[in-house]
């Protein structure tokens, strides 16, 4: 079985986690190969980890850092099923949410109102024009 070495957090992760609570509960959506939840994970933080592709969230599973604390991993459509994290409308439920590279604006509302008083929404995402250079592949 080939092992999953995802690549560096990215430079807007590490330029804000700083704020996170030490120890706190952080939401990875979109998570992908699990870069961030791997590094959030390494850190010290609670992650749950969240992605539509089954591949994705077995390779973030097998390269979860060594003593850190074991992540929830869960597979969901958020555009096209139900929404897997019903606590996720009750407030104080994430110290962190991290998004990179990935943008869908219903959920903002939800999102902003879980979480905790002090907590931060981290969203690296793409600009009017990136169409131009690969991504987003949907103009919305």
């Amino acid at each position: 079985m080939h092992l999953h070495t995802p690549t560096p957090p990215s430079e807007w992760l590490l330029r804000w986690a700083h704020l996170i609570r030490p120890g706190g509960r952080v939401l990875d959506l979109a998570c992908g190969h699990g870069r961030h939840a791997h590094w959030l994970a390494s850190q010290g933080f609670a992650v749950t980890a969240l992605d539509r592709d089954a591949a994705a969230l077995a390779a973030t599973r097998q390269g979860w850092p060594a003593h850190s604390p074991e992540g929830t991993l869960l597979q969901a459509d958020v555009e096209n099923g139900p929404w897997p994290l019903p606590e996720v409308c009750q407030p104080g439920t994430w110290d962190a949410i991290v998004i990179t590279h990935y943008l869908w604006r219903p959920l903002w509302p939800a999102l902003l109102g879980s979480l905790a008083p002090g907590g931060v929404y981290l969203h690296e995402t793409f600009a009017h024009g990136n169409a131009s250079v690969g991504k987003p592949s949907r103009p919305d």
